[in-house]
């Protein structure tokens, strides 16, 4: 009995620790189905580097969550040199960059031209070059971000609706700095779109840097030069938020509209927009063109094109929010877009 007990707890043993015909590897590798093996080994050692405008900006700080959750999860490298809102530190960190060599650098322009020929000094000397929300007249290997000019052109049909037939049709175009690719573009289609609506009369039109004080400055003024103003158009949402109040302080919320713009963030943009300090919200979602940047990275990583020679864009879809219309999941936060979700 002791000999038969004997062999059944070896018997057992033996299946549990896989030698008795099944043995279990140490290490499983797991099996390659034509593309994951190559797709996890295409990160491995790789760098991507981003020079924004600024990382004080929810923009740019949602592009860099989905960024950073992919660069950890995939095993590339990123590396971020902020330019704080100057044009010259912006050059000089791409120059750096550009002798350093990642693979992929990613630009947000704050000028229309002040980087053009820096980046085509970076694709001719190998490294791969996204434009992120701000395009410069020279194709790079990938633009990710919003169509400007048909975002000026959504604003002034939503100027339209709220400013036609029964009201003054006066309103004022509050800018960002003049030469910002998102600012020529926007009020260049805010200008074609008006040329349908000749009931709607363009008042003023000033620049404040996308600066919300300067704005509050800018608004308090027109609002006093034009006391029968019908409603303002606001470049971006940050800088918006200064007209909200100098229409607010006026004591004239309920006659001058604000059309604003901006990437969805749910401080920013959401929260205005119910609370109708903003009357309508043309969103060109951050969350989107994050997870679209992410995508583009791994796409030039696994592919690498010669720099420049396959140009190509993804322009995020626009969507008008309104108090009546805005929902709980029409805006993000960035601890959101870190998740994943």
């Amino acid at each position: 009995m002791k000999l038969s007990m004997l062999k059944k707890t070896a018997g057992v043993a033996a299946v549990m620790l896989g030698i008795a015909g099944h043995v279990v590897p140490a290490s499983a590798e797991r099996p390659d189905d034509g593309m994951i093996l190559k797709y996890q080994k295409a990160f491995e050692g790789k760098t991507v580097a981003f020079v924004p405008v600024t990382m004080g900006w929810d923009l740019t700080q949602g592009w860099m969550a989905a960024v950073e959750r992919d660069a950890e999860r995939l095993g590339y490298t990123l590396t971020i040199r902020d330019s704080n809102y100057s044009v010259d530190a912006g050059a000089q960190a791409i120059s750096q960059l550009i002798n350093e060599k990642p693979d992929i650098l990613i630009v947000q322009n704050a000028d229309m031209q002040a980087y053009v020929k820096l980046i085509q000094r970076a694709m001719d000397a190998g490294i791969n070059v996204i434009q992120m929300n701000m395009k410069t007249p020279v194709n790079s290997d990938a633009f990710v971000g919003g169509d400007w000019y048909g975002v000026g052109v959504e604003t002034a049909k939503e100027a339209a609706r709220l400013c036609g037939a029964g009201t003054s049709g006066k309103i004022a175009v509050i800018q960002g700095p003049v030469t910002a690719p998102p600012n020529q573009l926007g009020v260049a289609g805010v200008e074609d779109a008006l040329v349908d609506y000749p009931d709607v009369k363009l008042v003023a039109t000033q620049a404040a840097d996308w600066d919300a004080s300067k704005a509050h400055s800018i608004a308090s003024t027109i609002i006093k030069q034009h006391d029968d103003l019908c409603g303002f158009i606001g470049l971006w949402d940050n800088m918006d938020v200064g007209i909200a109040a100098a229409i607010r302080e006026a004591g004239k919320k309920d006659q001058i509209k604000l059309i604003s713009t901006g990437g969805g963030n749910k401080e920013l943009g959401c929260t205005n927009v119910e609370s109708g300090a903003f009357s309508s919200y043309v969103k060109v979602d951050t969350r989107d063109q994050a997870k679209v940047l992410a995508s583009t990275i791994q796409v030039l990583l696994q592919t690498k094109p010669t720099p420049g020679s396959q140009p190509f864009a993804v322009y995020t879809e626009n969507q008008i929010l309104t108090p009546d219309t805005v929902a709980p999941t029409s805006c993000w936060t960035v601890d959101q877009i870190k998740a994943g979700n």
